[in-house]
């Protein structure tokens, strides 16, 4: 198998450690992407969010002071969306981190559904030091279905070499339950528009992050599968760990075998029932994710759950 580019999430809540393994996959040629987005924050608090987002801002700025880049390093910044209210100071920090000599290539930018959005993070971007991508990473309705219009637009331009899907946060966006995994043909039904489309374009498909941090054998076959789909497409793999980075692919991936899994209302209330305990396990352990059955458990897996189960408790009433 050859060897698909893989780019992983960095937390910056905790820079000395981000900044160590940020150098070792720079070395092992695998990219980064500091975050300033989902693993900072609280989705019980807004004031311990401000307060995280504050922390991630300032450890970006923190790394930024290292000096000791390898030449091949390739680093992402993962901001925060244009509608909230940290999206100007996210911008601030990346600008600074770039006069500061940070080897930043671009910046991820969540939930786009429109070009204006683009254009509008390009012009803020202008004062760094270099000229900087911009990744839209497409997570709802409304950009899976601007997705042609946005690329359409930058055609020219050429601002996005690059779009990110990101599943979690699109399941969320449309009341998806359960989450289809890399192993469900509802999850392929959802991403296969969109390859297309980026292949029209000859734009870099970014896979979502996969879930499963400890299976290298599904990682691999399911990486294998977005290529089969379309030979052409050019495609980077999404991680959340370093042993899952830095594992060797196999040769002959085996085929990704797909299902239908058919869920009772039963077994859907108690897939919601689990989610649920389970991220607030992981909550308890002050982290801003869960762990469910070897699956990564995001704040947006959790909330739908919630969701879910009001709504059969409103229609049980």
């Amino acid at each position: 198998m050859t060897q698909i580019p893989i780019i992983q999430y960095l937390p910056l809540t905790r820079p000395r450690a981000t900044a160590r393994l940020a150098r070792e996959f720079a070395r092992s040629g695998i990219m980064s992407i500091l975050d300033l987005e989902d693993s900072a924050q609280d989705p019980f608090d807004m004031v311990v969010t401000r307060e995280l987002k504050k922390e991630a801002r300032n450890g970006l700025l923190r790394i930024s002071e290292k000096r000791d880049w390898p030449g091949s390093t390739q680093i992402y910044v993962r901001i925060n969306a244009t509608s909230t209210d940290f999206f100007e100071e996210d911008v601030e920090a990346v600008v600074a981190a770039s006069q500061n000599q940070m080897p930043i290539t671009g910046v991820f930018l969540p939930k786009v559904e429109t070009y204006e959005q683009v254009e509008s993070l390009k012009s803020k971007l202008s004062a760094a030091n270099r000229l900087l991508e911009i990744v839209p990473m497409i997570e709802t309705v409304s950009g899976m279905r601007n997705v042609t219009e946005v690329l359409e637009r930058d055609r020219a331009a050429n601002i996005c070499p690059r779009v990110h899907y990101g599943h979690f946060d699109y399941c969320y966006d449309a009341d998806i339950w359960p989450f289809p995994d890399p192993y469900h043909h509802k999850f392929w039904n959802i991403i296969i528009p969109l390859i297309e489309i980026l292949a029209l374009y000859n734009r870099t498909y970014i896979h979502t992050p996969f879930p499963f941090p400890e299976n290298e054998q599904l990682f691999w076959s399911s990486c294998a599968h977005v290529t089969n789909i379309i030979p052409s497409l050019k495609v980077w793999a999404c991680t959340l760990n370093a042993e899952l980075s830095l594992s060797t692919p196999p040769k002959d991936p085996i085929p990704l075998i797909c299902s239908d899994p058919d869920f009772s209302k039963d077994a859907l209330m108690d897939e919601a029932r689990t989610i649920t305990a389970d991220f607030l396990d992981g909550r308890a352990r002050k982290r801003s994710f869960g762990i469910s059955r070897g699956r990564f458990v995001p704040p947006h897996q959790f909330l739908t759950a919630q969701r879910y189960l009001k709504a059969y408790e409103a229609d049980e009433r």
